[in-house]
């Protein structure tokens, strides 16, 4: 049983890396939510489930969503900067009219 909430736990992983590497942050935002539900579930109802093998996987988990988390952050970026530049574009055509 150990094992199945491990790779319950490392698909939803993976999901969420494949998600957000294809910029569908939708639906990287679902599954992070149903991972977050996933292990409070896991820590409310089989906290005995929980051992050095899972803390491990959580680790290794914690250390790749803060790289998602960067790539995001500097998605989120490069496309405001767009969003700005298309702004001043079309503020600026609208003063020339």
């Amino acid at each position: 049983m150990k094992n199945d909430f491990s790779s319950q736990f490392n698909a939803l992983n993976k999901e969420i890396v494949l998600s957000i590497n294809a910029k569908n942050y939708a639906r990287a935002t679902l599954l992070d939510q149903a991972r977050r539900q996933f292990l409070h579930d896991l820590s409310s109802s089989h906290i005995d489930m929980i051992d050095a093998e899972f803390l491990s996987i959580l680790e290794e988990s914690a250390h790749e969503t803060s790289k998602l988390i960067d790539i995001v952050e500097n998605d989120m970026e490069k496309i405001s900067h767009e969003t700005c530049k298309t702004v001043r574009i079309h503020q600026g055509y609208s003063l020339n009219l």
